[in-house]
């Protein structure tokens, strides 16, 4: 038991795969999951884990390649990356029901974990979720090497434009074909609450041209409006001012998401 509800506990559970590093802080169900897009480490969830910990159980972790967690030793996609987290749940004594809140890529794994453990989720938080379609989409809106590129840039485009077909792109050694084509079809959830937060991902992008950015922003959310066929008990939130990365750019609009959802549930019993 953790000394106070915003204190973090930094631990690692010896999993088959390796040992992951996880934190958890809070009391009481249901628990919420945070889970991380590529790129990231679970510790920027640091504040919005602090937050909801006052109110319920919280737990964070670095999936293997990431942070503190072992480097994996081959290739995995998203199926075998949501066992490895029930797997990971159940080593450390976290028990169901769950609020699955993923962003990005780590949505995808929380929409994917829903789906395959129905029983254990009781709401679904998707912060700019990894859509199937996307580098379909805006491959090609990516404008021309140009000598004015910055490094980010320049990776951003290679990553978009083909990369990321490449599990060695990423530390976590990650099919991204094959997990995207797991999860290309919108399997019904029921009635399970899901809340889809989009930001101005693209809108307020700089690797844009402005001229460009409302109409890439406009598919953006088109692409996002589709997983609300996910439930019946869907709704939308809109994140304007902030770019790809809400827990960076607005995490108060999370954790009023979250808290909400979490009030829902426990009076739905």
């Amino acid at each position: 038991m953790n000394a106070s509800p915003n204190a973090a506990s930094g631990q690692v559970a010896n999993l088959a795969s390796g040992r992951v590093a996880y934190a958890t802080s809070g009391q009481g169900a249901p628990t919420v999951v945070l889970e991380t897009g590529l790129g990231a480490e679970s510790a920027e969830w640091q504040a919005i884990q602090s937050a909801l910990a006052v109110s319920c159980r919280v737990f964070r972790y670095d999936r293997l390649g990431r942070g503190a967690s072992d480097r994996p030793s081959t290739v995995r996609h998203a199926g075998h990356l949501v066992d490895e987290l029930h797997a990971l749940l159940q080593a450390t004594a976290t028990s169901p029901p769950y609020l699955m809140v993923g962003h990005s890529f780590g949505a995808l794994l929380a929409r994917g974990f829903a789906q395959r453990y129905r029983d254990e989720v009781h709401g679904l938080v998707l912060v700019e979720s990894m859509h199937p379609r996307q580098f379909d989409v805006f491959a090609n809106a990516f404008p021309l090497p140009n000598e004015s590129d910055t490094p980010e840039q320049a990776r951003m485009r290679t990553f978009w434009t083909g990369g990321w077909r490449m599990p060695d792109a990423t530390p976590e050694r990650i099919d991204l074909l094959a997990s995207l084509d797991l999860y290309r079809e919108i399997m019904p959830l029921g009635n399970l609450p899901v809340t889809v937060v989009t930001a101005g991902a693209f809108s307020n992008s700089r690797f844009f041209p402005t001229t460009t950015r409302d109409a890439l922003q406009s598919q953006w959310e088109g692409l996002q409006r589709e997983l609300l066929q996910l439930s019946t008990r869907a709704r939308q939130i809109m994140a304007p001012a902030s770019q790809h990365f809400v827990q960076r750019d607005d995490p108060d609009v999370l954790i009023k998401a979250v808290l909400a959802m979490l009030g829902d549930i426990r009076l739905r019993g």
